[in-house]
Formats: structure tokens, sequence, C-alpha cells
């Protein structure tokens, strides 16, 4: 596994344990709705990348970890707005947030990175 794409994972768990900590704070009334889509989106992310850091063809789950990506930002927002989480905790959670995206960003421009170049047959060999 290259670093670029370990750090997306390591950063992507790291976050989730502390999103979790925080979304269980959450009111009542929207634990199971706000809350539950944030954690959803944020163990989809982890699970999506791990998984396409084992296949060959990854670049579709990468994709589908940047829309779930975006999912997490707007449902991170709408948490701040809510007043669900205070100032330090969204600057620190925002601040991950773009983190994450520049990571798999990276990631998804060069998807097949640390596979070996393949080479034209040779010819009439």
């Amino acid at each position: 596994m290259a670093g670029k794409e370990m750090l997306v994972i390591k950063r992507g768990y790291d976050f989730s344990k502390w999103l979790l900590n925080h979304t269980g704070k959450f009111p009542k009334s929207y634990r199971f709705s706000v809350a539950v889509k944030l954690e959803n989106a944020v163990l989809e992310f982890i699970e999506l990348t791990s998984v396409a850091n084992m296949r060959r063809d990854k670049l579709s789950l990468l994709k589908r970890a940047d829309e779930t990506l975006a999912r997490m930002r707007l449902l991170f927002r709408l948490s701040y707005e809510m007043r669900f989480i205070n100032l330090k905790s969204y600057e620190y959670g925002s601040g991950q947030l773009v983190e994450l995206g520049r990571l798999l960003g990276g990631w998804i421009k060069n998807p097949g990175k640390n596979e070996p170049p393949s080479f034209p047959p040779l010819a009439g060999g």
C-alpha cells in the first residue's frame, strides 16, 4: 500500500472515531436522523477507501467515496448550524474533511500509482 492511500484510510478512521464521540451527544430528537446519516457516511467512507485499496480497478469506489465525503460535509455543516456541535469542533472537523478531500482527490487523479506499468506485447516474439 502506498503512503497516500494508507494516509487517507488512517485519517478517515481517526476522523470517524472523533466524529462518533460527538454524534452521541446530539439531541435525542436528531440522534436517529442527522446523527445516524452522518455516522453512516463516515463509516461508508472508510469502508470504500479500504476496499478500493485492495482492488485493481479502484476508480469507481474512489468516486463513490468522494460522493460520500460531499454528504459528510453537508451533514457536518448542518450539525454546526443546528448547534449540535460547537465552533471549535466545527473548525477541527472541517479541517479534517478538507484534508480527507485533498488526499482522496490525489488518489483519484492517480488511482493505480502502485501498480506495475503495463508494457505493449513484444512483436514477433
